[in-house]
């Protein structure tokens, strides 16, 4: 890439998908290419976690303020929701940057739309072709290239579990659209004995969605970041992740996670889910309950079986789905013009 400096706009962290994802590429391309990162604001330039991270990292930190008109390079911005509407783009394009636009959602943010017809984004990202097939309209003429997501193995350690009690949970953030209606008794129906349920995050407006349900004890229902996701994970035998009706992951981030540190994935048809897991060598992609309750009543009755398949799921997601070299190419390739 000739030395051609690349600012990533966002802020690094260990909480949260956007932040770690920073955090991680930060790693992946640290050394390959010269890099920098600027705060979208001053609270996040004093952000404890980021200034320890990037220090560790010796990837210089900065406001876009202290750039100068002229620098030159790329910016790749993440998931930050105002970064057309506060008018940030443009001013990094005044300063003549090149503009790299990675969503990673569903759905294009305030002023997206318009950044893209206007020629303010030289290249947009996609994390999977389900997610491009829903924002290629809105980035028509774009050029695009599809990265995926690099997931640090590193920071998700296989655990052998040694649970009392088979344990099944799921970790996504406190969003109702990403539950299903009937959540708990989709948990509770799988008849399990003597089973656990540990959900993160939780919050008062799942509270009201689901007050039509009485958790019992077998229920552990933790607020964001009440543990670290690596360890919330490593707790569970099974990620079971059914999802509501409303909504469409566009790659499945807690997903491999929860894969890296050796819970089984069972998940649902329909999203990127397919592309990540071999279905019955990796973990399991369900169409119907029935396909649910068959595959968690044999892992909570087999325990050989489940150590078997906690064991392939964490080999699958460090050595195919986060093959870090694989990823670097993508990336490199993606950042150069």
């Amino acid at each position: 890439m000739n030395g051609i400096p690349v600012y990533i706009y966002g802020t690094p962290g260990v909480l949260g998908g956007a932040t770690t994802k920073i955090t991680h590429l930060l790693r992946l391309l640290r050394g390959h290419v010269p890099l920098q990162v600027v705060a979208p604001g001053v609270p996040q330039f004093h952000d404890r976690d980021a200034r320890r991270i990037l220090r560790d990292l010796e990837i210089p930190f900065g406001l876009l303020k202290d750039l100068s008109p002229g620098t030159g390079g790329t910016v790749l911005a993440m998931c930050e929701r105002e970064f057309f509407s506060s008018g940030t783009a443009r001013r990094f394009r005044d300063l003549g940057l090149r503009i790299v636009w990675s969503n990673e959602m569903m759905f294009p943010f305030p002023g997206e739309a318009e950044a893209a017809r206007e020629g303010l984004i030289d290249r947009v990202l996609y994390v999977s072709e389900h997610q491009a097939d829903t924002l290629r309209e809105t980035h028509a003429g774009v050029s695009s290239r599809l990265t995926g997501n690099y997931v640090d193995p590193a920071d998700f350690p296989f655990v052998e579990r040694r649970n009392p009690a088979f344990t099944l949970g799921r970790l996504s953030r406190a969003d109702i659209e990403k539950y299903p209606l009937d959540f708990p008794v989709f948990y509770e129906e799988l008849d399990l004995p003597e089973a656990r349920f540990r959900v993160m995050a939780w919050n008062g407006e799942l509270d009201k969605q689901y007050r039509w349900h009485r958790f019992g004890p077998q229920w552990e229902l933790l607020p964001a970041n009440r543990e670290l996701a690596a360890r919330f994970l490593g707790s569970l035998d099974v990620f079971l992740y059914p999802l509501g009706h409303r909504v469409k992951e566009s790659w499945g981030r807690a997903v491999v996670e929860a894969m890296l540190t050796g819970a089984v994935p069972v998940v649902p048809v329909g999203h990127h889910f397919e592309k990540l897991i071999t279905h019955g060598e990796s973990g399991f992609v369900c169409r119907e309950y029935r396909e649910y309750r068959d595959v968690v009543r044999r892992l909570h009755e087999d325990a050989p079986w489940r150590r078997q398949m906690s064991r392939q799921a964490a080999d699958h997601a460090r050595d195919r789905i986060c093959n870090a070299e694989e990823h670097r190419r993508v990336w490199l390739e993606a950042l150069d013009f």
